[in-house]
């Protein structure tokens, strides 16, 4: 019903009040619901974005650490029309997205004189260097029976968030200080 309420809104506003149209267009509603979890792409590759500054680099390991603070997680908003749901439902929380493992990907390789130009390509008038890069992280969805799902939705469930756990596939790391010319730097190396 709480499917109904807010990811089928129209229909759902235009036939409860009538019992015997609502009957045909809630069994509608079901099939659909039943067919779009069971035809849910758990195997496809997602993408976000998010920002990260860079720390000093580090010459004997040639590159930059990132840090990652650990649980580390990307509250998103809720479904569109999650108001209508029931007080107790699952669609009136929000989304809590957890990248396992996110916080092990904290070192960005790169040679010192390429890191010496980077910078220096980074400061502004004053002299600051501007350390923030793009990280574009690429995923998969764990299943709910994973050990990494299991390992995180009693957290975000007990603090009113619906939980979505991605396995990280790899993380890139972009230069996106300007939009015109945005150049790769490589990707985040995970430490074991």
């Amino acid at each position: 019903m709480n499917y109904a309420k807010v990811l089928a809104t129209s229909i759902y506003d235009a036939y409860h009040n009538d019992e015997f149209e609502w009957q045909d267009k809630f069994s509608e509603i079901k099939a659909s619901l039943k067919e779009k979890t069971s035809s849910a792409d758990l195997e496809g590759s997602y993408t976000m974005v998010t920002n990260v500054k860079l720390e000093d680099y580090d010459f004997e390991k040639q590159g930059f650490p990132i840090i990652i603070g650990e649980g580390t997680f990307f509250p998103l908003d809720r479904f569109l029309r999650y108001y209508y749901a029931s007080s107790n439902s699952i669609l009136q929380k929000r989304i809590a997205l957890k990248l396992d493992g996110f916080e092990k990907y904290g070192f960005l390789a790169m040679a010192k004189d390429d890191a010496k130009v980077f910078l220096q390509g980074r400061k502004d008038r004053y002299g600051n260097v501007d350390r923030s890069v793009t990280l574009q992280i690429t995923f998969t969805i764990a299943t709910f029976d994973s050990k990494e799902y299991k390992a995180f939705a009693p957290l975000a469930l007990s603090n009113n968030y619906l939980p979505v756990v991605g396995v990280i596939e790899k993380i890139e790391v972009y230069d996106t200080s300007d939009s015109k010319k945005i150049k790769d730097l490589g990707e985040l190396i995970k430490s074991e």
